[in-house]
């Protein structure tokens, strides 16, 4: 799915060392349980009091396909055309002032919408500060050349909480934002998020409108550790203005454009993730469902914002706008 430049392996390196015991206090359940057999998770960790990152003083190399850290591929063209999908059943990060966002009204629901039979909530995350033992707000390096997705830099200067929103904005051309779960991103401290089969569901704003459609690059989606073989899977992926589900894996790609208007206000965008299949549901509605063989393995959580063909706004005025993600099982 996504643009970005790919250094050497020594990611995996580093990372085997490293240890994932970061509290993680803005949880509101304790810490979920993940499947054996697979890669385990440590992740990310940032006093934002502070005006520089903490444990992010040495850079890392971004990882590289198969290196023990998820990467994604291309994003789908924007003429790829219609579905060929298989069926199947208060903290502010690098101190920079706030953005003045609209407060956030009528997410108080706890229970999956559209989805039943799954009542374990075991991540919630409603943004009243960034919790950055559970996120890392940039990828691998902040602001750094070398860790660059969808085609930008990743800045923690670019994430703002307030209101109880994340918001992820582009400052310019080469400057975007990126929150993740990853728990083997060798920040120090970070204790990170994955699931493996469970219900992933967020309330997003996306800029825009009905006519222009959605600008910039912004995404929100998961990943294994070892990609292409560990699947990802694209929820909610605006792309030249149009909306996509897209999954990855060693077999190809399955994407659908989404139909209908996903610019200027806010909607839910939930994955139901099952052994062997996914079933993605904007607002409470089944919108695209396929199998998968990525093995059920885990997968870290991402919200994004970069740059690709099509209309840009830089600024507060095309940021990405997120109220709460949620997991449950």
């Amino acid at each position: 799915m996504k643009g970005r430049s790919m250094h050497g392996l020594c990611c995996f390196l580093i990372l085997a060392g490293l240890s994932g015991s970061a509290p993680q206090a803005a949880f509101r359940l304790p810490q979920p349980s993940l499947d054996s057999g697979n890669t385990a998770s440590e992740s990310v960790a940032v006093d934002p009091a502070v005006s520089s990152v903490s444990g992010a003083d040495t850079p890392v190399e971004s990882p590289s396909s198969e290196s023990g850290a998820g990467i994604p591929t291309e994003a789908p063209a924007p003429d790829i055309g219609a579905d060929t999908s298989a069926e199947a059943s208060s903290g502010n990060p690098a101190g920079a002032d706030l953005l003045t966002v609209t407060p956030v009204l009528g997410s108080a629901h706890r229970v999956p919408l559209g989805v039943g039979g799954l009542s374990h909530l075991v991540f919630d995350d409603d943004f009243d500060t960034l919790n950055t033992a559970v996120w890392t707000p940039y990828w691998f390096n902040d602001c750094n050349p070398k860790s660059v997705m969808n085609n930008v830099k990743t800045c923690s200067s670019n994430i703002k909480v307030a209101n109880g929103e994340a918001v992820l904005q582009l400052t310019d051309a080469e400057s975007g934002a990126l929150l993740s779960t990853n728990p083997k991103d060798g920040v120090r401290g970070h204790a990170g998020f994955e699931f493996t089969s469970g219900y992933a569901e967020a309330r997003i704003y996306f800029p825009g409108t009905c006519s222009s459609g959605i600008p910039n690059w912004p995404a929100w989606w998961t990943v294994g550790q070892r990609y292409p073989r560990t699947g990802e899977i694209d929820i909610a992926e605006p792309l030249a203005g149009d909306m996509w589900s897209v999954y990855h894996s060693a077999e190809g790609r399955k994407k659908r454009t989404i139909a209908g208007c996903w610019a200027g206000e806010y909607h839910t965008y939930g994955l139901h993730r099952k052994a062997g299949a996914n079933d993605v549901y904007y607002d409470g509605r089944l919108v695209h469902s396929y199998a998968t063989n990525d093995g059920n393995s885990p997968h870290y959580l991402i919200l994004n914002v970069g740059v690709s063909v099509g209309p840009r706004i830089f600024g507060e005025q095309g940021s990405m706008r997120v109220d709460y993600v949620r997991v449950w099982q």
